[in-house]
């Protein structure tokens, strides 16, 4: 099996985790890592040993790359997608795919035109528990989906310490759109319609003109109706960086996941942690969990010729209804999906 020559454009909070997949991972050969931060790139070089430039074109021109990983912040996924696409090459896009439905569909028709794939690193789609329950909705004697419940939240850190471009930002993008990709990945089927609510108080407060916290029901095809909370406003002391929890009501089944609390419990002298060890896990230097297998499995997909679990469309579909949502929020109605 060939090695792929494989590129990371983004190298900040998540996207170190690229740069350390493809260096773990035998069938990939990390060859240059881009981002437009010059004190990044520096450390990047130093710690890898591994060439690095802060113009993604540049690097795309002098560099032999089979495939690249682009996790720059969420609203600036466009650009480098579009010059990779360009130079031929495949990409994995962090989600999520575009902050508008406009540029998600400029990512995708330049995809078709230049015959180049494109994956979505919908991460959660690869989450043990996840899978348990979408393996369980499609067994028949768990009947029809009637209702369901999720939430996905940060602590206030993530908008107002963790990086600068939160106001580009809300927590439909950040976090919403991994439900909503989930859920349509539990249904099998497309949201309809959506209604939501939302509060801007705290954070702008602080300066961060962003939605503090969002609620939405959405309508799917199957009539099932499910409510997703999104909010990016938890106090600093929560127990862990992010909250989830979902719950899917059934003609004859019920579900239940709890992603805060899997299962570890540390303690010291000022709070309680509660670490998920099934999402990135450093042993021994080596990178693994369901944060890292989607960014492998990205590379088994392209060496195998096989479809992509998260692919551009269904970055698409996410994001659609995002921006349906933040209608929703603007005009105070309900809003039904528009699709070509």
């Amino acid at each position: 099996m060939k090695v792929m020559n494989v590129a990371v454009v983004g190298a900040g909070i998540y996207g170190i985790n690229h740069v350390n997949a493809y260096t773990w991972n035998p069938n990939t050969n990390l060859v240059a890592v881009c981002d437009l931060n010059k004190e990044i790139t520096d450390r990047i070089a130093e710690q890898y040993n591994v060439k690095t430039y802060n113009d993604v074109n540049e690097m795309l021109d002098n560099e032999e790359i089979d495939a690249v990983s682009i996790a720059t912040p969420d609203a600036f996924h466009m650009d480098p997608a579009l010059a990779a696409i360009r130079h031929g090459k495949p990409i994995l896009v962090e989600k999520p795919l575009a902050t508008t439905s406009e540029d998600a569909k400029k990512i995708l028709a330049e995809a078709e035109k230049y015959n180049v794939r494109v994956a979505v690193d919908y991460h959660k789609r690869w989450d043990p528990a996840a899978i348990n329950v979408r393996n369980e909705l499609q067994n028949e004697e768990s009947g029809a989906p009637i209702r369901g419940y999720m939430c996905m939240d940060d602590i206030i850190d993530v908008p107002t310490e963790w990086f600068n471009w939160a106001d580009k930002s809300s927590p439909v993008h950040f976090l919403g759109t991994h439900c909503y990709d989930q859920v349509r990945w539990y249904m099998g089927c497309e949201v309809e319609e959506v209604y939501a609510v939302g509060t801007k108080k705290v954070l702008k407060a602080r300066g961060v003109d962003t939605y503090d916290s969002i609620q939405a029901t959405l309508k799917m095809e199957n009539g099932c109706y499910w409510t997703v909370e999104n909010s990016w406003i938890l106090p600093k002391g929560f127990a862990k960086n992010n909250d989830g929890r979902t719950q899917i009501l059934c003609e004859n089944a019920m579900f239940r996941i709890d992603s805060q609390n899997r299962g570890v419990e540390i303690y010291n002298n000022s709070k309680l942690r509660t670490p998920n060890s099934y999402f990135i896990l450093n042993n021994c230097g080596r990178p693994s969990g369901f944060g890292i297998e989607p960014i492998n499995d990205f590379i088994y997909c392209l060496q195998n010729d096989l479809p992509f679990i998260a692919d551009g469309n269904d970055g698409l579909q996410a994001e659609l209804i995002a921006e349906a949502v933040h209608e929703s929020l603007e005009k105070g109605v309900a809003v039904k999906l528009k699709r070509d």
